[in-house]
């Protein structure tokens, strides 16, 4: 098999009710590209069958990988053993409820990423999102404290797509485990003052797997953020130092 130009990384925890419509759809959003694809499911110590499908599927598909650890570490735990197996040259990263449409977001990327560095899909940006008023108001709060914390222009900062150049990873230093990654990805990209660009896209709320404790996880990522602000500063004054 040819070294791909996409990897798409999609993580899983407790997924097995949706793989088997994920995988189909997926496969042929990436085929419907022109380029070469490989997809990457990673595995966050889930305790249902999901582990058991992801091989299914790696033993039936030789440009479906995985990736696996345990016991479950939290979502940025995924991404970063994604990161580290995919091969190709950009790396796309969706949740595996493609909430946020597949059809439209992997050729939008694909597109913006002519143009800039990383693409980031919004829930915000001039759409809205279809999303239960609670979660709504729990993600703008969030944004808003990440403004005055990071000096962040992004709306959506808890988006599960996002799109990026591979040479950009050994310029980030990515520690978070839990959802509070994607943030720290965020923050990192700005201190590094790469070209980003903020997308709108159709995002559907889909709880079929499963739906995200609202508390619990505000409170997790709440501490996670804290923790990131403090290592920010020192990232940002490296990335500072290497410009000048």
């Amino acid at each position: 098999m040819s070294e791909p130009f996409l990897s798409l990384c999609i993580p899983c925890y407790n997924e097995e009710a949706i793989l088997h419509t994920t995988y189909p759809r997926i496969k042929e959003v990436l085929e419907a590209q022109g380029v070469a694809w490989e997809l990457i499911f990673g595995d966050d110590g889930s305790t249902d069958r999901t582990l058991e499908i992801l091989k299914e599927f790696a033993a039936k598909d030789e440009q479906v990988r995985y990736t696996t650890h345990f016991p479950n570490r939290g979502p940025g735990r995924a991404y970063k053993d994604m990161y580290e197996a995919a091969r190709g040259e950009i790396i796309i990263m969706t949740d595996c409820d493609l909430a946020m449409t597949p059809e439209v977001a992997v050729p939008t990327f694909l597109e913006t990423l002519k143009s800039a560095e990383v693409v980031i899909g919004s829930r915000y940006k001039g759409v809205k999102a279809d999303y239960p008023l609670k979660r709504r108001l729990f993600s703008w709060g969030y944004i808003a404290m990440n403004r005055v914390l990071f000096n962040l222009k992004v709306l959506d900062t808890q988006t599960g797509s996002v799109g990026f150049y591979r040479r950009i990873l050994p310029f980030l230093d990515l520690r978070a485990d839990g959802p509070e990654m994607l943030l720290e990805l965020i923050a990192q990209v700005g201190a590094l003052n790469l070209k980003v660009e903020e997308v709108a896209l159709p995002w559907v709320h889909d709880t079929t797997s499963g739906e995200t404790p609202v508390w619990r996880t505000s409170a997790q990522m709440l501490a996670g953020t804290l923790k990131l602000r403090r290592r920010y500063g020192a990232f940002k004054r490296q990335a500072s130092m290497k410009r000048a």
